[in-house]
C-alpha cells in the first residue's frame, strides 16, 4: 500500500478506553510535521506521579475530542484547538470516532485506529487511574457497566470497520512504520522510546491499523 501524500490537514485516530491509543498517538506526535499548538499545560495526565517529577512526557496530554471533552467531534471543532496560522499537520482524536469511522473515510484523511480486546481495555484503563483520571473528562461513562458496555460497543464497530475495509487497512507494528505509512517525520526521540523493537505494538499488547484513501 502507499503511503499518504504530505498533503493531509488532519489525522484521525480512534480506540476504545484502555486500548492503549493515547500511547500510540504520543509515539507520532513529536514529529516534525505535526502542529503541536493544542498542547496544553492544564490537559495533561501522568499515570505515575514520580514521571511528572522526573520530566517524563505526559501520558494524555493535547486536545481530545467528543461527549464530555471541550470539543466536539463535529468538523467545524477541529481547528478550534490550534492556535490560528500554526503549522503542521493535526492530529483529531476521540473515542467516538470508533461510531463514524465508515462517515470518517469520506474526508480522505488517514485514519489510526488501536484495538484490544474490550476486557483489556477494561482492566488498563483502570490500572491507568481509572475513574481519577483528570484529564481526558470520562465523566459522561458514568460507571464501570456503562463503561464496559461503551468499550464492548467501540471495539465491535472497530472490529466491524476493519474486516469491511481491508483493502485500504495496513497493519503497523511499530511507530517507525506508522510514521512511514502516514508519510510524516519519525520523531527524534523514536528510538529511545522503542529502542529499536519491531514488534513494539505487540509487546504492548496492542493492534494499530492504518485506514488510507489508497
Amino acid at each position: 500500500m502507499t503511503s499518504q501524500t504530505k498533503t493531509n490537514e488532519y489525522i484521525l485516530a480512534t480506540g476504545a478506553p484502555g486500548s492503549r491509543w493515547s500511547g500510540v498517538v504520543k509515539g507520532i506526535y513529536y514529529s516534525k510535521d505535526i502542529n503541536q499548538s493544542d498542547y496544553k499545560k492544564e490537559n495533561i495526565f501522568y499515570f505515575r506521579e514520580e514521571d511528572e517529577e522526573e520530566g517524563k512526557r505526559p501520558n494524555h496530554f493535547a486536545t481530545y475530542f467528543g461527549a464530555g471533552q471541550e470539543y466536539g467531534v463535529q468538523r467545524e471543532e477541529w481547528d478550534k484547538p490550534f492556535k490560528k496560522d500554526s503549522e503542521g499537520i493535526k492530529i483529531i482524536k476521540s473515542h467516538d470516532f470508533a461510531y463514524q469511522l465508515e462517515h470518517l473515510t469520506n474526508y480522505g484523511y488517514p485514519i489510526i485506529i488501536v484495538y484490544r480486546p474490550p476486557i483489556d481495555c477494561f482492566e488498563w484503563w483502570h490500572e491507568a487511574g481509572g475513574w481519577d483520571i483528570k484529564y481526558p473528562n470520562y465523566s459522561n461513562y458514568v460507571n464501570d457497566d456503562y463503561l464496559f458496555l461503551e468499550i464492548e460497543n467501540q471495539c465491535a464497530e472497530i472490529q466491524r470497520f476493519l474486516q469491511y475495509n481491508k483493502s485500504h487497512i495496513t497493519k503497523c507494528e511499530n511507530p517507525y512504520e506508522l510514521c512511514d505509512n502516514i508519510d510524516i517525520s519519525r520523531p527524534d526521540d523514536i528510538f529511545a522510546m522503542t529502542q529499536g523493537r519491531y514488534n513494539f505494538y505487540e509487546e504492548q499488547d496492542t493492534k494499530v491499523y492504518l485506514w488510507s484513501k489508497q
